[in-house]
């Protein structure tokens, strides 16, 4: 009789736990499924404010633009030349369809040339009635910027190069990350470049 009743206060023990058990997993599962969303809306949050910019090296100077003025990247295809141009504009190529002229910045704003001897690129740039094809050494990735987060520092010639001082009129900024100094072009401004505009 008392090993009935000892049986029995162990079920009913043994079913109280287990619906105590089922109770905390139901309450946990809620917690677990609002923590996951939370975290998504929280990760989608952070996508959307980083802005993905276009990372390239102008002679030995690593340089970005926002990726929205950026139409098409590559390998710069066979230049025509031009009389009766500046010596910056290197003539012209056709990519896609589209007559560009190829703007050569490193001559036009004095920046050392980069030592090493590879294939040329291109940034095809484009902004509102502006379009040309920017020659660039290599294009080196994406940078990604969180534009609230991710402070800019001030262009310095003492510290990021004097060559740069002409150029710097079309910096936002300097973004320093893993190691790599990024100046960060105003793709307004050099959308809005009185020079370029005027050999368009």
């Amino acid at each position: 009789m008392a090993d009935t009743l000892h049986s029995s206060d162990t079920g009913e023990q043994g079913n109280s736990l287990q619906a105590l058990l089922a109770a905390i997993d139901r309450e946990t599962a809620q917690e677990l499924v609002l923590d996951a969303v939370l975290l998504k809306e929280r990760a989608a949050r952070s996508i959307r404010k980083k802005k993905p910019y276009v990372a390239f090296l102008l002679g030995r100077d690593e340089m970005a633009l926002p990726i929205g003025s950026v139409r098409e990247i590559g390998y710069l295809p066979e230049v025509v030349p031009l009389p009766n141009i500046p010596p910056w504009i290197r003539g012209i190529v056709q990519i896609r369809g589209e007559i560009l002229s190829v703007v050569d910045c490193c001559m036009l704003f004095g920046i050392k040339e980069a030592e090493e001897h590879l294939q040329p690129s291109y940034v095809f740039f484009k902004h509102q009635n502006l379009q040309f094809c920017l020659l660039v050494n290599r294009i080196t990735g994406v940078v990604n910027l969180d534009e609230q987060s991710d402070a800019l520092l001030p262009f310095s010639p003492a510290e990021h190069g004097r060559h740069l001082s002409s150029l710097s009129v079309l910096f936002r900024g300097i973004h320093v990350v893993d190691n790599r100094t990024v100046h960060i072009l105003d793709d307004e401004k050099l959308g809005a470049s009185p020079l370029i505009l005027k050999w368009q």
